[in-house]
């Protein structure tokens, strides 16, 4: 057995409930490989695994984390395609990248190339994973569309939005302060609003010529929904994606044909790359788009596994650009 350490939780709860612990990593089984993580992203969902909003019904203590990158250092049977020292990157829930070590599925494990150093694919997959399916496989898209955008300069905003850009597509990206709404203009949007503001929704209109957007992107949820919706154009798309703000509850369906013969999906990651040839398609969309500068490589933000909690706390309290990455 491999000697590991890693962050787990023995409740949920604030991000003190973190802790570091060494243990004894299990061999790898059949089809699967050990990583020797070498750096981990921080997400979102991360908080919301710890904080108990995301509950699995695993037993205690857990461990967190699902996104990461290192070398391989050892393969169990039946293994093909791979061999220690391989550079490679995951995105797997169940592993928890928050360690030292972690053992895959050698199918669910994606290739790095020479050119791609792990903290870049430890702060990039996961959000670019979610840019691809959002913007390629979701709802149709084609170039001179109107797409708006809310959180775009975080994480996947800020991925998905410059791609969207590459792609023709016209971008009108949603960010809360003055420094974000720059960064927004600076990577391309054609113009950047406050999503709080009472006329942001009118400002959309005047940019679209008085129809709309054809698709919203709305990580925030029930803060936003209703500007969301009335910023699209008849048979719109809104893609709710996420729920920053809580959940979107008690909505009358009979209004999206009201409002335009609106068409609403709330997509998951999950449900886009379970099967392993999606993964595989979607991380090489990833990194050809990485290569060939259509997705910019993120700021990132380094800190050292011990302190995943603060690093919780600074993402909590979104003191943080780009991604943030913590190095065992």
């Amino acid at each position: 057995m491999t000697h590991a350490h890693g962050m787990v939780f023995a409740a949920p709860g604030a991000p003190d409930v973190l802790e570091l612990r060494e243990y004894e990593l299990r061999a790898p089984g059949l089809g699967e490989i050990t990583v020797a993580i070498e750096a981990a992203g921080v997400n979102f969902i991360d908080l919301h695994r710890r904080s108990g909003v995301l509950e699995d019904g695993s037993s205690f203590p857990r461990n967190l984390g699902m996104e990461g990158a290192g070398r391989v250092v050892e393969c169990g049977p039946q293994v093909h395609g791979f061999a220690p020292g391989d550079r490679v990157a995951f995105v797997d829930s169940s592993t928890g990248s928050y360690a030292s070590h972690a053992v895959l599925p050698a199918a669910r494990t994606i290739r790095l190339p020479d050119d791609v150093p792990s903290e870049l694919a430890a702060s990039l997959m996961l959000k670019g994973l979610a840019a691809e399916y959002l913007t390629h496989r979701c709802v149709p898209l084609k170039p001179d569309d109107w797409v708006v955008w809310h959180a775009a300069a975080g994480g996947v905003g800020s991925i998905a939005t410059g791609w969207l850009i590459a792609r023709g597509v016209r971008v009108i990206g949603l960010a809360s302060t003055v420094a974000k709404r720059h960064q927004v203009l600076e990577a391309g949007c054609s113009a950047a609003f406050d999503a709080q503001a009472p006329r942001t929704p009118v400002f959309i209109r005047e940019m679209t010529e008085g129809q709309g957007a054809h698709i919203v992107f709305d990580s925030v949820g029930a803060a936003s929904v209703e500007m969301s919706l009335a910023s699209l154009r008849p048979r719109g798309h809104l893609v709710l994606f996420g729920n920053a703000s809580g959940d979107v509850t008690g909505f009358n369906l009979s209004r999206l044909g009201y409002l335009g013969s609106l068409h609403v999906t709330r997509p998951s990651l999950k449900h886009y790359i379970g099967q392993d040839n999606e993964l595989a398609a979607a991380s090489d969309r990833v990194l050809l788009a990485l290569a060939a500068g259509a997705i910019r490589p993120p700021q990132v933000t380094r800190m050292p596994l011990a302190e995943a909690a603060q690093a919780h706390r600074m993402v909590q309290d979104r003191q943080t650009r780009g991604s943030l990455i913590l190095v065992p």
